[in-house]
């Protein structure tokens, strides 16, 4: 199937929001009502708004990929790009609930620090032993709701 799925519902604004809430709320581990706020005081109302638009596009829910896939390519691009912090810390717990732990995101990252070079990866890293590492992982189903 080469074609993104749902693209009626996609277009639609609505839908997008909607859609885009929920990822969010994963990625954040919040219910989702408290989503919108949680997002307006990190990034403003407007901001907020568009990710929302973004985060429910076709692309975070097309069914070529799993959870646990999305959730290796976001970690491998956050760290390639420098990010580290709570931005980074969300997506390695979001990881852990999709079955990546903490030996799989350490293999993970020791491979893409071929890639993206040593200081990047090494700092990709601390973050990954800062939350995995003490093996503390929560036991609930990533796919209940897609990325």
């Amino acid at each position: 199937m080469n074609e993104i799925v749902d693209i009626d519902r996609a277009s639609d604004p609505a839908h997008r929001r909607e859609r885009g809430v929920e990822a969010y709320a994963r990625i954040f581990d919040l219910p989702e009502k408290a989503v919108p706020a949680a997002m307006a005081g990190r990034v403003g109302q407007v901001f907020a708004e568009e990710a929302f638009l973004a985060a429910g596009g076709p692309a975070w829910f097309h069914p070529a990929l799993t959870d646990r896939e999305r959730s290796m390519l976001i970690i491998a691009a956050l760290a390639a790009q420098g990010v580290a912090g709570e931005r980074l810390d969300s997506h390695v717990r979001l990881a852990q609930r999709c079955g990546l732990d903490y030996e799989a995101l350490t293999a993970m990252m020791t491979l893409v620090t071929n890639y993206i070079g040593q200081a990047r990866g090494s700092q990709a890293m601390e973050a990954v032993q800062r939350v995995a590492g003490n093996g503390d992982v929560r036991h609930s189903s990533c796919n209940e709701v897609p990325l």
